[in-house]
C-alpha cells in the first residue's frame, strides 16, 4: 500500500522550495484544483489526495521555468517539462523529489525522469467568441493526440484518415501547441484557463478581476496563496465542493507504487524541518 504520509511529507518540502523560489522572484502562484479544496474545506491536504497542484499565469510560468532549476539543483529536486527533457510528455511542468521514484497512473509507460512530484501549471487566456473556443479546443485536441502518438504508438490504431500534423516533429508539435494555447494573451480583458487540465476545455476558468487577487491560507504546516474568490473559482469547478464525495470516490488518482531512497528517508526523520519550513508568502508582485 502507498505510504500517503511519505507522500505529503516529501510534496510539502517541493511546495516549501517552490513557494520561496516564486518569493524571490515575485511570481504569482495559487493553489488549484483538490489542493485549493484542501486548502479551503481542511486546510490540509484531502486526506486520500496524492498530489498538489498550483497555477501560474503564463508569464509567471515561463520566467518560473528559467530560474526554477538552477535554484532547485542544489536543494534536492529537479523541474521536469517538454522543454527541459524531450522524454516528458506534457506541456505544464511537474517538481520532483531527488531519490523517490514511482509509477504514476497514465504514465506506466513513460521514459521521462520520475519522482514524487508537485504539478504546475500555466494559465492562458480563453477568446470569448464560441467559434474561437471551438476552433482553439479542436486544434488543442489534435495536437495532444500526435504528441502521444510519438510516446506511445502501440496505444494508436493506425488512422484511416491522416492528421494534418503526422509529418511534423514533436518539437514542432510542440511549439503550435504552446502558440495556440498562448495566442490570446495580449488580452488582458479574457478570462484564464488552465488548457493542460484534467477537466474539458474551460472548465478550469478564472476571471480577468479575480486572477491577481490572491489570500494567504493554512494548508498543513504552510500558509499557500489561493484566489481571494476561491469560493467562485471552486464552484465554476467542483459545483458543491463543500460536500465530501462518497466513500467510493475518496482514492488515490495518482501514484499507484513509490521508492524513496534511504537517504530521504533519513533526512526525513532526523530533520523534519527541511520539509515543514514555513515560508514567507507574499501574495502580490510588491
Amino acid at each position: 500500500m502507498v505510504d500517503l504520509h511519505l507522500i505529503h511529507q516529501i510534496q510539502l518540502g517541493i511546495l516549501a522550495n517552490v513557494a520561496a523560489i516564486n518569493s524571490k522572484y515575485h511570481l504569482e502562484y495559487f493553489l488549484t484544483g483538490g489542493s485549493a479544496i484542501g486548502a479551503v474545506r481542511h486546510h490540509v491536504f484531502i486526506p486520500w489526495d496524492d498530489d498538489i497542484d498550483i497555477g501560474l499565469p503564463r508569464t509567471d510560468f515561463e520566467k518560473f521555468l528559467q530560474v526554477a532549476p538552477a535554484e532547485l539543483l542544489h536543494r534536492g529536486y529537479f523541474v521536469e517539462e517538454n522543454r527541459l527533457d524531450p522524454q516528458y510528455e506534457y506541456d505544464f511542468a511537474k517538481v520532483m523529489a531527488d531519490g523517490t521514484r514511482i509509477l504514476e497512473h497514465g504514465r506506466e509507460l513513460t521514459k521521462a525522469k520520475n519522482g514524487i512530484f508537485i504539478d504546475v501549471f500555466p494559465f492562458d487566456r480563453m477568446p470569448n467568441k464560441r467559434t474561437q473556443q471551438h476552433n482553439q479546443q479542436a486544434k488543442l485536441a489534435m495536437l495532444l493526440e500526435e504528441i502521444r502518438k510519438r510516446f506511445y504508438p502501440d496505444l494508436y490504431q493506425q488512422s484511416i484518415t491522416q492528421s494534418k500534423y503526422a509529418d511534423y516533429n514533436l518539437n514542432e508539435l510542440y511549439d503550435i501547441r504552446l502558440s495556440t494555447m498562448t495566442q490570446y494573451n495580449g488580452h488582458s480583458e479574457l478570462s484564464l484557463i488552465n488548457m493542460s487540465s484534467p477537466y474539458q476545455y474551460g472548465k478550469e476558468l478564472i476571471k480577468p478581476t479575480e486572477i491577481h487577487h490572491l489570500i494567504p491560507m493554512d494548508f498543513e504546516n504552510l500558509q499557500v496563496p489561493v484566489l481571494a474568490d476561491y469560493d467562485a473559482y471552486l464552484t465554476r469547478l467542483y459545483g458543491d465542493y463543500m460536500k465530501l464525495p462518497p466513500l467510493n470516490k475518496r482514492i488515490q488518482r495518482h501514484v499507484l507504487k513509490v521508492q524513496v531512497d534511504n537517504f530521504t528517508k533519513r533526512t526525513l526523520k532526523l530533520n523534519p524541518a527541511i520539509i515543514w519550513k514555513k515560508p514567507l508568502v507574499n501574495c502580490s508582485r510588491n
